[in-house]
């Protein structure tokens, strides 16, 4: 299979929401309540990811098989709530995001998620960030280990305020 990854576009939304919604029926399955609540991804904000351009899709064979958001972020509460356990290396005044990332159905169990978070390392890398951050749920293994996979380093804990699955994992890649 051929893969690539370029930014998304409106004609991708209805792919993308499938996306979600696969997404929250898998983590749903496995007892897992990230997603299921309203602060998950919608479309409404793959409306705004795309009019933004920070939406990313992965390609397979020219069929959508991923979405992730890239958003610019800066040190502070705003964005990240603090740390309740842990820290991040604050050596650069602004970091990316990765978010919302989720994977087709046809296209898992193909390692193609941690290719995902690569390929985007090396976008955030080229528009000159160098701190890379993500986060995803406690109970969210397969997240977590497509993370460590994917070289970012677990940093410690947060919580985000009014989420009813609330703690999250952090984790950062920090390019010297």
């Amino acid at each position: 299979m051929n893969h690539k990854t370029r930014l998304a576009t409106a004609a991708d939304l209805d792919e993308i929401v499938a996306i979600f919604e696969a997404g929250r029926a898998y983590l749903k399955a496995q007892g897992i309540i990230q997603w299921q609540c309203q602060n998950g991804p919608s479309r409404e904000k793959a409306e705004r990811d795309v009019r933004e351009g920070y939406g990313y899709v992965l390609l397979l064979d020219d069929k959508v098989a991923g979405y992730t958001a890239l958003v610019p972020g800066y040190p502070g509460p705003d964005v990240f709530p603090p740390l309740t356990e842990g820290a991040w290396d604050e050596r650069h005044s602004h970091y990316i995001a990765i978010h919302s990332v989720g994977m087709a159905e046809f296209a898992r169990g193909q390692g193609l998620a941690v290719l995902f978070l690569e390929t985007m390392v090396e976008r955030a890398k080229a528009l000159g960030y160098k701190d890379i951050r993500i986060d995803t749920h406690p109970d969210n293994q397969i997240m977590q280990k497509v993370s460590t996979k994917a070289s970012f380093i677990r940093k410690g804990t947060m919580v985000i305020p009014g989420s009813e699955s609330g703690t999250r994992y952090v984790y950062q890649i920090v390019i010297d």
